[in-house]
């Protein structure tokens, strides 16, 4: 790409010097992955600032750089000085790459909690329609039937437009992807014409990261003016909100509200949900083999998705009675054990509590918990969450999740602050100890209940990054147990 081509496409451009007529091979971000030929886009972090590298990437072979700061440079280095380092990334990134998002069907999913699992049955209702899928997530990348790892929930802008390349090249038409509030606020999907915004609901979460509520909700609505269609939850009260302040065709689903797409006669019970959908003048049975009121709203968001999308609700139905359920959600660990466990991403006062009423809706002995809080993450949620657990369990261990730079016994500390009085507890910081502690606990008829970390496969101490799988972990324990026995 040249880069007169590059410069003719940005927004927001300050200066410009140098030629213009230079070749782009590449584009980085991170100054170790310049190559002879790049464009260094240098972007002040919260802990870094790209600016001070910007000599580096020079050195490394960086023929343009983009960044939002005055500096000197030689005269053989185009500089294009922007506005927004962020915002001019997302768009050079998308034009090296072809524009991929626009060749794409995008469905974008935001809200506090059911991003995962709704981005995985629109894929599901997709795939029985016949179509190719993708999805960008938490879980990771999924190309078809591949998946790949990632390191964000919504990839950097210049990750995404790679992923959404490799997407076509491989025949992909669908791509239901996970849209957190930072990629919003941060730029890294300005690139995204969605074809669908799918709101699931707003509860407390990444106040560290946003300066109040009021700022997470305008970054999660950030999502619709990027899209062309709405899909929202107005049994949530931001859902409603919203609805109130878009001009773009939406449609709406719910369980108690009056809604487009509604579920009426809900059943729940240990083995799924069960409910009819009433839509478009049309009313279907819907089956999902996990439970919780969260499954049907999460059932709903995809459904009223795949509606506007196109897909008869015959399809659907059948599309979501073979769902089994998605990694780190609501996923049983079964070792032929006479008590149950269950391992779920729940992380918030709200995604705790859903899970948690859930259990409680079908266990017939104690439910014993298994949270923690992670480190450099939103201090106000862990004594509401400390409160939730202790209002549904019979017993808890608070443990460590993922805590980073800060001590565990500090995150812990916060999270008691919210107990309530003569609750049963223990504070055990190693989270394997605190895990093999639950199932040494745990007799017939009781449910388990390891919350926080759901599919992922690592736990984050300090600035390591060390192997550790709740499932795994728990699965060894069972094993041990019942060779006890």
């Amino acid at each position: 790409m040249k880069a007169n081509q590059l410069i003719n496409s940005l927004t927001e451009i300050l200066d410009v010097k140098g030629s213009d007529d230079v070749e782009i091979k590449s584009i980085a971000y991170d100054s170790r992955k310049v190559e002879t030929g790049s464009l260094f886009v240098a972007i002040q972090g919260f802990k870094l600032d790209g600016h001070d590298y910007i000599s580096e990437a020079v050195a490394k072979g960086a023929t343009a750089v983009i960044g939002e700061k005055d500096v000197d440079l030689p005269e053989n280095i185009l500089y294009i000085k922007v506005k927004n380092s962020r915002k001019a990334l997302s768009e050079a990134s998308s034009l090296f790459f072809g524009k991929p998002a626009e060749k794409l069907k995008v469905v974008g999913v935001t809200g506090t909690n059911g991003k995962t699992t709704t981005t995985y049955l629109i894929k599901a209702i997709l795939d029985e329609a016949g179509y190719s899928t993708g999805v960008v997530g938490t879980i990771g990348v999924r190309i078809k039937d591949r998946l790949l790892p990632s390191e964000r929930t919504t990839p950097e802008s210049l990750e995404l437009n790679h992923i959404f390349s490799e997407m076509l090249k491989e025949g992909v038409e669908y791509v239901s992807m996970e849209v957190s509030s930072h990629s919003l606020k941060l730029h890294r999907v300005d690139h995204i014409n969605f074809e669908v915004g799918v709101f699931t609901n707003l509860t407390q979460d990444h106040l560290d990261f946003h300066i109040n509520f009021e700022d997470y909700y305008a970054s999660k609505k950030k999502l619709f003016s990027l899209s062309r269609k709405a899909v929202i939850n107005v049994d949530d009260e931001s859902g409603r909100r919203l609805c109130r302040e878009l001009n773009i065709p939406v449609l709406t689903y719910a369980i108690e509200e009056k809604a487009d797409v509604k579920a009426e006669n809900v059943t729940i019970n240990e083995s799924g949900v069960s409910f009819d959908v009433c839509a478009l003048d049309k009313r279907k049975k819907i089956r999902y083999r996990v439970p919780g009121r969260f499954s049907v709203y999460n059932s709903l968001a995809a459904i009223s998705a795949c509606l506007i999308l196109g897909v008869d609700l015959d399809t659907i139905a059948e599309a979501l009675e073979k769902v089994k359920g998605v990694p780190g959600r609501f996923e049983p660990v079964d070792e032929g054990q006479d008590f149950t466990v269950i391992v779920d991403y729940a992380h918030t006062p709200d995604g705790l509590e859903n899970v948690l009423s859930t259990i409680k809706s079908f266990a017939r002995g104690r439910i014993i918990t298994v949270f923690g809080a992670g480190g450099d993450r939103d201090r106000g949620k862990r004594p509401l969450m400390g409160r939730v657990v202790s209002e549904y369990s019979d017993y808890f261990i608070i443990t460590s999740d993922n805590p980073r730079s800060e001590d565990p016994e500090a995150i812990i500390d916060d999270i008691e602050k919210g107990v309530s009085e003569n609750s049963k507890y223990e504070r055990m910081p190693d989270r394997k100890e605190a895990i093999k502690r639950a199932i040494e606990l745990a007799s017939e008829g009781d449910v388990i209940l390891i919350a926080g970390k759901g599919h992922e496969n690592y736990q984050i101490i300090k600035d390591k990054v060390l192997p550790f799988d709740d499932r795994e972990v728990a699965r060894e324990f069972l094993k041990k147990k019942e060779r006890k026995q």
